[in-house]
């Protein structure tokens, strides 16, 4: 089943014979370059908590799969399980983490609804659905107030384009004015960080033109 590279669904329901070790052998399908699965159903199967690890593991890097059905309550996940599944969709301890993270999941639990999907999972899931956003901006705008500007100091100056392109990805995320207001601020903390960096070209300008206007003068008086 592995090399299935035509299979989009797999459904266990009912299976009640499998257990947290039997769900481990599902990320291998779910893992870039093999089965291409848009969905699993997992209906009354007590998975717990471990199954949840596995799931969650077994998703980092896939870009397929879009729903995720079981009944939180028969599958015996609690708050550990639902934090590994929280961490999948959005990494919050940095920012390349949280970028890094699974923005193809849509829907995480039961088949009819999700409200016994932890909230924060929730919100996580619509900003992935939201075609009119860019999932990982959004949720790098709402769960990063500050944005440490030192992991760019080595683009230089050539960094700072590309920060204002990406604040106008944001458009309709945040309010005009919150935007603005972030994109000033990066800014700010970026050319602050590397005060040498400012100088050091500001002299060589300096130099320049003291050259150019030698230059000049020597031309006046030959």
């Amino acid at each position: 089943m592995s090399n299935c590279s035509n299979l989009r669904t797999v459904n266990l329901s009912d299976n009640r014979s499998i257990t947290a070790a039997g769900i481990r052998s599902i990320p291998p399908l779910l893992q870039p370059g093999s089965c291409s699965l848009q969905l699993i159903v997992l209906d009354n199967i007590n998975f717990g908590d471990n199954g949840a690890i596995a799931l969650a593991d077994g998703l980092r890097g896939n870009k397929s799969l879009s729903r995720l059905f079981f009944a939180p309550t028969s599958a015996g996940v609690t708050d550990v399980g639902w934090s590994a599944l929280s961490k999948l969709l959005c990494d919050t301890s940095s920012i390349n983490n949280t970028y890094l993270s699974n923005h193809t999941l849509e829907w995480v639990g039961d088949f009819y609804d999700m409200s016994g999907t932890p909230p924060d999972i929730g919100h996580y899931l619509a900003w992935n659905k939201d075609q009119r956003i860019d999932a990982a901006i959004c949720k790098i705008l709402k769960t990063h107030d500050h944005f440490d500007m030192k992991p760019f100091f080595q683009w230089k100056l050539k960094f700072l384009p590309l920060m204002v392109a990406w604040f106008d990805r944001a458009q309709g995320i945040e309010s005009e004015q919150s935007l603005d207001s972030r994109k000033l601020s990066s800014m700010y903390d970026f050319v602050r960080g590397m005060p040498m960096l400012i100088q050091s070209k500001e002299k060589t300008r300096q130099r320049s033109r003291k050259r150019r206007l030698d230059g000049e003068a020597k031309l006046c008086y030959a």
